[in-house]
This record gives C-alpha cells, structure tokens and sequence, in this order.
C-alpha cells in the first residue's frame, strides 16, 4: 500500500537530526519520532561500519600478544614543600 506524502513534525524532525548528528534520543519526543531516530540511528551505524570494513593499511603486522605489566612495589617519593 502506497502511504501519502506528509511533512515531518517538529519533534520528527528533531529526532531525524539527532539521529544522525549521534545525539541522544530525548524521551518527549513521540512514538513516529522514535522510529525516525531508530531507523536512521541503525543505517547510520552500518554505513559506518561498511565504510571501515575493507580498509586495509599497508605494512602492517598483525599485533603479537598483548604486553603485560608487571607489578612493581610501590615506591616512596619525598618532596620538598620550601
């Protein structure tokens, strides 16, 4: 079924905008301006996973095992106030 074209309402267009600056959802808004923001939130957040998916960097080496740090005693520091 075709739906009619309509305008956007205030918080609708809000919502949108929120979306895809990565505001956070404002709770007044209505249930269609919640769709809105989850709808473009959701194809916002796979764009940009799409988008760094296939980067490869050249002369890189896959990371080794993370570097541990091993626990030292702790240490006095004096200091002089004057």
């Amino acid at each position: 079924m075709h739906q009619p074209v309509r305008s956007l309402t205030h918080d609708e267009k809000r919502a949108a905008e929120a979306a895809f600056r990565g505001a956070p959802f404002d709770p007044k808004w209505s249930d269609a301006a919640r769709k809105i923001y989850l709808g473009i939130s959701s194809a916002v957040a796979n764009q940009r996973q799409n988008a760094f998916k296939d980067i490869v960097l050249p002369n890189t080496k896959p990371l080794g095992k993370p570097a541990t740090q091993e626990s030292k005693a702790p240490t006095r520091v004096k200091s002089r106030l004057w």
